[in-house]
């Protein structure tokens, strides 16, 4: 992986996009990721598919609102809520993971764990009631409950997770949706067992 100064940071956040593309945890051109650097943020582009993104196309915003370059993802408000509110948070990770959100729309509560790994993990899992894309209602509603959690579902939408850096993002992520899988694959055979 390429390393140092912006240039390095670009192929990195391109890089994870393409992963969690590869991985199914974003399709097409939805999803988004970002990384901070000072009083900027690295972001993916609106529109393109995911799975072939060039660093070159990576936006970059000031923390204030300001582009700088490039055309940043609609999901923008949400990324720089998070930044202005948790200055430790340096990466977000928006995906649609199908797996979480099929159990999502088919009731799940995600209050109790079954696996150790979503326990120890994912810990608290918060959710945020069904709020349009890329508002401020959005954004705001997940600012609130990043504070007891670091990965927050959103209703008929996907799931954001936050990171000291874009790894620990990535992470969380991962682990969410095999967790996810495999409460599904569990409930398709049969119940499940009492929770941790």
């Amino acid at each position: 992986m390429e390393k140092g100064g912006k240039q390095g940071l670009r192929y990195e956040v391109a890089e994870a996009t393409r992963y969690l593309a590869r991985e199914g945890l974003i399709t097409g051109s939805e999803g988004n990721l970002s990384l901070r650097e000072g009083e900027k943020v690295l972001i993916t582009p609106s529109g393109g598919l995911k799975a072939y993104l060039r660093p070159e196309e990576i936006a970059e915003v000031a923390l204030s609102g300001e582009v700088l370059v490039g055309r940043p993802t609609s999901e923008l408000p949400l990324h720089l809520a998070i930044y202005r509110s948790f200055p430790e948070v340096q990466a977000v990770v928006h995906t649609h993971p199908p797996y979480t959100l099929a159990l999502l729309l088919a009731g799940l509560e995600f209050t109790h764990h079954y696996l150790y790994e979503g326990k120890i993990f994912l810990g608290k899992i918060a959710r945020v009631p069904a709020l349009p894309p890329g508002s401020e209602a959005l954004a705001q509603a997940v600012v609130e409950s990043l504070r007891e959690s670091r990965v927050v579902l959103l209703e008929r939408h996907g799931a954001v997770a936050v990171g000291r850096n874009l790894l620990e993002a990535l992470n969380l992520s991962l682990i969410l949706e095999k967790v996810s899988r495999v409460i599904y694959l569990a409930r398709t055979l049969g119940d499940l067992p009492e929770p941790l």
